[in-house]
């Protein structure tokens, strides 16, 4: 850490304390659903196998321009909510001792968190359990008095790297270790969907406008998840624009705050002796006159005309700065943003910056520069959008139908079928190369001419992805638009065809019993 920043320890702190906000509550091993605990406390032998499981979106994100494609996001903070500190052995006993004992749901997987304890080495008394002496109690009656261990869940994580590009229907992340373990995580790891649709909402919008397009504060239900969405952005699109100080604080070298004049303060000089009109122009000219610079606010009264007219008078009265602009966020976007630009031309002021919003799209952008291009004759390099609301749209997993299914176990490959043609899943132990426009899922132990894609990200519980949020961007900018199709690996393929062909004949077989059973009736 360096010592001649006065502001890195302060930084540290609130870092660590940001990526410890999205670590499932305290450690408690009810982050998850309850269904983990009673499967894996009805056949401990299966949770306790190996098994490997990929994290798969399966659908992509429904707007003009992504083609299909999704861009990898949100490691960081996705991964901390199992990873971000480890388990500890004190909220391991008093969860077993509540699902055991008090829960609705009585069940809790003694026997799969008893050899996670034992093979994490905690006490002599599970270690004997584990290697076949006598068995160990339930960890529902284990006293408490112990000194908390840490605990490491045996798990290690493939995926994509951040900003990798990729389509759909293909596995974004795989888990492999102890199976009931890694089915605890599913809850948690389908989140991906958020930051994934976020950093590819971000290269759609670059891809509408050169100007970065600022994303407010108060979109996001807080402010964590504010800055979450802020990092997929810049991943997926390079955005660094933001009213968050925060997110500037924390991430200097990725994010810049921008400022300016509000409604609040317009309205704060208007009395039943004077009125909107003129407070607001005070409030305006005042404002410049203070900070040098400003987008002005003309929508209060009118913006068509009382609004335009002040903000022209503030403009000409100040010739000392030209980085006074305007700001239009209600009514035909497109027909003021023409209008300003127009009557500051009429009066021989150089083209200034027009910040259009009101929720803009990507499609609105083009739609609103597009406009300005034919009623003008003029590139709309002054345009600056800014697109609170976007960042939100479509923000759920039913858009991208997230999925996390189990595909092998021990060493065979498992695959789950649909009747829902897209929903199939894919055995084995999945890896994902890439060959000119094609993603390939392969199986681990196959050798491919291929470029590996995937990177370890957890290794054992600990999170070992460490890539900066710079090279992820790069990453997005140099894969954007590079594969267009999936193929399936010679082994992955014979998994597949080999279920298909068992599941079709299962089922020809169960028809042709109903079928009987219903003309005897």
């Amino acid at each position: 850490m360096s010592t001649s920043d006065p502001f890195a320890v302060k930084r540290a702190a609130m870092l660590d304390e940001f990526y410890a906000k999205f670590f499932l509550l305290g450690g408690w091993l009810g982050a998850t659903d309850t269904y983990k605990r009673t499967m894996w406390t009805a056949v401990p032998d299966i949770a306790m196998l190996r098994a490997g499981y990929g994290l798969t979106m399966r659908k992509g994100l429904p707007e003009p321009d992504a083609d299909n494609q999704l861009i990898m996001a949100g490691h960081e903070t996705m991964l901390a909510q199992w990873f971000h500190r480890p388990l500890k052995r004190a909220d391991i006993l008093l969860a077993a001792e509540w699902f055991a004992k008090h829960a609705a749901t009585k069940a809790f997987p003694n026997a799969m968190w008893d050899a996670i304890l034992a093979g994490a080495s905690f006490s002599r008394r599970s270690q004997s359990g584990a290697s076949g002496g006598a068995p160990p109690a339930p960890l529902c009656e284990r006293r408490l008095n112990d000194a908390p261990d840490d605990v490491f869940l045996p798990i290690d994580i493939w995926g994509f790297p951040g900003g990798q590009t990729f389509l759909p229907g293909v596995p974004c992340l795989f888990f492999e270790g102890m199976g009931g373990a890694v089915s605890y995580l599913e809850p948690a790891m389908c989140r991906y969907f958020a930051p994934i649709l976020w950093a590819t909402k971000g290269r759609l919008m670059k891809l509408a406008t050169p100007r970065d397009a600022e994303f407010g504060l108060r979109s996001a239900p807080c402010e964590t998840l504010n800055i979450e969405l802020l990092l997929a952005r810049y991943v997926g699109g390079g955005g660094q624009l933001t009213s968050n100080d925060t997110a500037e604080f924390l991430f200097p070298n990725l994010f810049k705050s921008v400022g300016t004049i509000g409604h609040e303060m317009m309205c704060a000089g208007q009395t039943f002796d004077r009125s909107l009109a003129e407070a607001e122009y005070e409030m305006m000219d005042r404002f410049v006159t203070a900070m040098g610079k400003a987008s002005l606010l003309c929508d209060l009264v009118d913006a068509e005309s009382v609004g335009l007219e002040n903000a022209l008078r503030v403009i000409k009265s100040h010739p000392e700065t030209t980085e006074v602009g305007i700001r239009v966020d209600s009514g035909d976007i497109a027909g003021q943003c023409v209008l300003y630009f127009q009557k500051m031309r009429e009066l021989g002021i150089p083209p200034r910056t027009i910040v259009f919003e009101d929720e803009v799209t990507p499609d609105a952008v083009r739609k609103v520069c597009d406009h300005f291009r034919a009623a003008t004759g003029v590139e709309p390099t002054m345009l600056f959008p800014g697109a609170g609301g976007y960042w939100w749209r479509l923000i759920h997993r039913d858009t991208v139908a997230a999925a996390f299914k189990r595909s092998a176990t021990g060493a065979h490959p498992n695959v789950k079928f649909s009747n829902t043609p897209g929903k199939e899943s894919l055995g084995g132990y999945l890896r994902v190369y890439g060959k000119d426009d094609a993603l390939i899922v392969a199986d681990a132990s196959e050798q491919l001419d291929a470029e590996p894609l995937f990177v370890k990200l957890v290794e054992q519980g600990r999170i070992v992805y460490r890539e900066s949020f710079q090279e992820q961007a790069a990453r997005a900018d140099r894969t954007w638009g590079r594969y267009r199709r999936v193929e399936l690996s010679p082994l992955v393929s014979e998994y597949r065809r080999r279920f298909n062909a068992m599941r079709a004949k299962e089922v020809a077989n169960a028809r042709g019993r109903l079928a009987s059973c219903s003309s005897e009736s």
